[in-house]
């Protein structure tokens, strides 16, 4: 209700006649089309945008990565190649030359 008029909105006026009810079609509120869409890929195009800039500038405040040497390369090839491995990986196999490296008389 309009407090002014002091009637109802949407009511017709008095002596004209009223509207036809209306299809489903001509009650959208909107067309699609050509405004739409540019809509659309403006928008893409702006959060493409804020993005990049977001990425940018994430990488210009980050700290330097660290820089950490690695180990040359040694020899890799097992001592004995048709052995098993052992249950423990960092076990040191036994001397192939049967001394143990312990001095004594």
């Amino acid at each position: 209700m309009d407090p002014k008029a002091g009637q109802t909105r949407g009511t017709t006026p008095p002596g004209t006649l009223p509207e036809q009810p209306m299809s489903a079609t001509e009650a959208r509120q909107g067309s699609t089309g050509r405004p739409v869409l540019m809509v659309l890929v403006a928008g893409l195009v702006l959060a493409a945008v804020a993005w990049g800039g977001a990425e940018w500038w994430g990488e210009s405040t980050a700290p330097p990565a660290e820089r950490t040497a690695t180990p040359p390369a040694g020899d890799n090839t097992p001592a004995n190649p048709n052995a098993t491995p052992s249950a423990n990986p960092a076990a040191v196999p036994p001397a192939a030359s049967g001394s143990n490296g312990q001095t004594g008389n």
